[in-house]
């Protein structure tokens, strides 16, 4: 019997974001060829925006969005693409983010760089005989 490997889904939630709490966006992963594209992008240039769009459009499974009078928005690549702009940059952002494998956003209970709880290694100058 073989092995079935089942699709990759990248879960974006915004949760402590004043602008995005509450939105929640799955999308599919890539294949390599596709990774490697979006990946190629580095420095975002103008004339590749609306290609990362289309593939963020067509890698997008499902969202909570909804319309000022509470019907869900549709997926389609059009219906992106009516959405502000300020908007679908930070979700594709997030999901660019994702894919490379950090998390967007980041855990809002990160240390931030606190010291590591665990006991430092103590440090002592070599004797002089070692130091030569």
């Amino acid at each position: 019997m073989g092995f079935v490997k089942k699709p990759k889904r990248i879960n974006l939630r915004f949760e402590g974001d004043p602008e995005l709490d509450g939105l929640e966006v799955t999308l599919r992963g890539l294949n390599v060829a596709e990774y490697l594209d979006v990946m190629g992008l580095g420095e975002v240039e103008a004339g590749s925006v609306p290609d990362m769009i289309k593939r963020f459009s067509r890698a997008l499974v499902s969202w909570n969005l909804e319309d000022e009078d509470g019907n869900p928005v549709p997926i389609s690549e059009d219906v992106v693409f009516a959405q502000d702009q300020d908007f679908i940059m930070r979700l594709a952002a997030a999901w660019i983010e994702a894919l490379s494998g950090v998390p967007a956003p980041l855990d809002q209970s990160s240390p931030s760089g606190e010291p590591s709880p665990v006991v430092s290694i103590p440090m002592e100058p070599l004797s002089e005989s070692l130091a030569s």
